[in-house]
C-alpha cells in the first residue's frame, strides 16, 4: 500500500492543476541501530522527529542517552548541525539548479529550516550502513532539490562524518566521498 502511494505520488507530480507544489515524503521504514528501540507506535515517526528536533532523532536512531554530564556533547552536536545548516543554506539560496518550486518557499525561514532538516534526514539515513534495500529507508522531496545537497555530496557528507565522528557513532556510516 505505502509503496503504491509513494508511486501514485511521484506520477501525480508534475500534473498539479496551478502552482506545482513542493513534497517532503517520509520514508517507508524507519531506521533504529538496536531494532528493538524501533517501535514507532511508541516513539512516532521518526521523519517527523527529523524535523522538528534532528539531534534528537539522531541519539534515538543510535539508541543514545545524555545525562547532565554531557550537556557539552549535546551542545558541541547542536554547533556542528548549526553550521552545516548555515553552510547548506547559502548553497540552497545561491543555487543556479534549485527548481522554482523550492525557490518559492526559501523566503519562509520555517520552511527553508525544515527543508535544511529534511537534507540532514535524508543524508543520514542514506549514509547508514544496512543490509536490506535503502530506498525504502530514505524520505524522498519532490521536485529533486540540488545535487549540490545531496546525501552524496561532499560538502553534506563532510557535515555527517564531523557529527558522526562526534557522536562516536562513524562506524555506522559509509561515506563514498571523503
Amino acid at each position: 500500500m505505502c509503496i503504491f502511494f509513494l508511486i501514485a505520488v511521484q506520477v501525480l507530480h508534475g500534473a498539479e492543476r496551478g502552482e506545482p507544489a513542493a513534497l517532503l515524503l517520509s520514508p517507508l521504514r524507519p531506521t533504529f541501530k538496536n531494532q528493538s528501540g524501533g517501535d514507532i507506535t511508541q516513539n512516532g515517526s521518526q521523519f517527523t522527529l527529523f524535523l522538528t528536533a534532528p539531534l534528537r532523532a539522531c541519539w534515538q536512531m543510535f539508541g543514545l542517552t545524555f545525562s547532565d554530564d554531557e550537556v557539552d556533547v549535546m551542545e558541541d552536536a547542536e554547533s556542528i548541525v548549526s553550521a552545516a545548516f548555515a553552510e547548506w543554506e547559502v548553497i540552497l539560496c545561491t543555487s543556479t539548479s534549485l527548481n522554482l518550486v523550492w525557490a518559492q518557499v526559501l523566503s519562509e525561514p520555517l520552511l527553508r529550516r525544515l527543508i535544511l532538516r529534511f537534507i540532514l534526514c535524508r543524508s543520514v539515513l542514506t549514509l547508514y550502513r544496512r543490509h536490506e534495500n535503502k530506498d525504502e529507508y530514505v524520505p524522498v522531496c519532490l521536485p529533486e532539490l540540488p545535487d549540490s545537497l545531496s546525501a552524496h555530496s561532499e560538502i553534506v557528507q563532510s557535515a555527517i562524518m564531523r557529527l558522526a565522528e562526534h557522536l562516536k557513532v562513524s562506524h555506522c556510516f559509509g561515506f563514498d566521498n571523503l
